[in-house]
């Protein structure tokens, strides 16, 4: 069968990009035809045409006489930001662009199935518009199969409108299958939208960490051995990572891409983060795919709350292999998490399987 994917945009995030990797890589493996749905990619000026001269100088200054400015003077921050990730998208991932007018109905005829999915596929403040994610363009004629894969709402609060969830309610009532990536998700269907939703896991985790070291076999080792990927550093957070490195005797190494990183250290390509957890002996993050990644490598991590960010991924993740002792809590005295893979291992195992026989399942019908 075709089957059309519709994920977040894939841009810098490498938990998102390989998400859409795995899921893609385990419906060819069943013998299916995919493609991502993405919207096109417009790189906005950031300022207008008559002061450009103004800033290529500003940045002039920067790059030659304060060594602030790590980028090509006239090169989009942005598309330069997405250099290393677009590669790999390019390399590893089949895209289909489409323009906003380009979202509709006629899309019906062109795949056989319509999946949802994975990430905060249904969180409103990431997803725009949210509409489209519970495939709004497809009008009541398209009687193909409308599926979600462990959709993520991203927080176990509830961030629609009023109308969204009225709408939203409405378009999930046409799925013939739901399911969601946090069991906070599973309640959120059935209070808010009136569906029952199954929970199963991340795609990320339907590949095995062979598949993952396949696409890293020419990397060169990291620069480091205590692996840094936190979104929202704060100086509490740098002295937190300076005193582990010195207690435990490891030198960290940061793998965040981000524009501000951008602009005074190397970026990383999608293969070299994943070479980070070969690396690494310690993990501290606040990103929920690279806890994730840690547990696929088998490598202890500390995970750094992130309640602005949403807690209910981390908690849920962490509640099906046991490992709530991995996410820090200040009020404990600090120590590497003693984790028991071969139990892990287990376990993920059989939920690996598990969601495997659900998606052919549910292809099937």
């Amino acid at each position: 069968m075709k089957i059309a994917i519709i994920t977040l945009p894939l841009h810098t995030n490498y938990g998102g990009i390989l998400q859409a990797y795995a899921l893609q890589t385990v419906l060819q493996r069943m013998g299916h035809d995919v493609q991502h749905l993405q919207p096109k990619v417009e790189y906005l000026p950031l300022h207008p045409a008559w002061q450009m001269p103004f800033v290529w100088v500003k940045r002039l200054i920067r790059k030659c006489f304060l060594g602030e400015w790590k980028l090509p003077i006239f090169e989009h921050p942005h598309r330069w930001m997405r250099r290393y990730t677009d590669v790999f998208i390019h390399q590893h991932i089949v895209m289909r662009s489409l323009l906003d007018e380009e979202w509709n109905a006629s899309l019906a005829k062109d795949y056989d199935v319509y999946i949802v999915g994975s990430d905060q596929v249904w969180r409103p403040c990431y997803a725009l518009p949210i509409a489209r994610y519970f495939l709004s363009f497809l009008d009541d004629t398209c009687s193909n199969p409308r599926i979600a894969y462990a959709a993520s709402f991203g927080t176990e609060n509830c961030e629609f409108s009023a109308n969204q969830i009225l709408d939203c309610s409405k378009l999930l009532q046409k799925f013939s299958f739901v399911s969601v990536r946090e069991q906070s998700g599973v309640e959120i269907c059935k209070q808010l939208f009136g569906v029952r939703a199954s929970h199963l896991l991340d795609p990320t985790l339907l590949l095995s960490k062979d598949d993952y070291l396949k696409l890293i076999q020419n990397q060169k080792p990291s620069k480091g051995n205590l692996m840094v990927y936190v979104l929202d550093e704060t100086p509490d957070i740098r002295l937190f990572i300076s005193q582990i490195a010195a207690l435990e005797k490891l030198t960290p190494f940061n793998t965040i891409n981000s524009l501000e990183n951008c602009l005074g250290m190397q970026q990383l390509s999608v293969e070299n983060w994943l070479r980070g957890f070969v690396d690494a002996k310690l993990i501290i993050t606040d990103s929920f795919h690279a806890c994730v990644f840690a547990i696929i490598f088998n490598k202890p991590f500390i995970c750094l709350g992130n309640d602005e960010r949403g807690m209910s991924r981390f908690n849920s993740l962490l509640d099906l292999f046991g490992l709530q002792h991995c996410l820090l809590n200040e009020k404990q005295s600090f120590k590497i998490p003693d984790i028991n893979w071969v139990q892990i291992n287990v376990q993920l195992k059989k939920l690996r399987n598990q969601s495997l026989t659900c998606i052919k399942q549910v292809l099937e019908i």
